[in-house]
């Protein structure tokens, strides 16, 4: 019950401060597969979400040709947050994905064409 009381007054704090997470996808799954354990491992699939003035988020991989983590930065086009469960949604148009951060710091990502990502953030300091 404390964590649950803490996550929510942190992840209420993220509203009226700008603030940034660093989420680790430990689920994914697209039309034709499940990822194992070890893909997401190899992989390093993440999720940054900067919830500042001009909110962002950054999608993260492991790109084998580079040999390092590298990742996309997207604009949000539209933010929202859902009055009766504080899920607060970023939308990318252009670009057809959310990322939807829940009170208890876990998040989902829809890639809109059929992907879907879960996993657990972190406060960025």
């Amino acid at each position: 019950m404390k964590n649950i009381i803490f996550s929510s007054m942190l992840f209420a704090s993220g509203f009226a401060y700008s603030a940034s997470y660093d989420c680790t996808v430990t689920k994914k799954q697209d039309f034709d597969s499940n990822y194992s354990a070890v893909q997401i491992e190899k992989l390093k699939f993440s999720v940054k979400i900067h919830d500042i003035a001009q909110p962002k988020v950054e999608r993260c991989s492991f790109q084998p040709s580079a040999n390092r983590v590298t990742c996309d930065s997207y604009d949000i086009d539209r933010v929202e947050v859902d009055k009766y469960v504080s899920i607060k949604k970023f939308y990318v148009f252009k670009s057809q994905f959310d990322v939807q951060l829940f009170p208890d710091m876990t998040f989902l990502e829809n890639n809109g064409r059929g992907g879907i990502a879960f996993g657990i953030c972190k406060p960025l300091r």
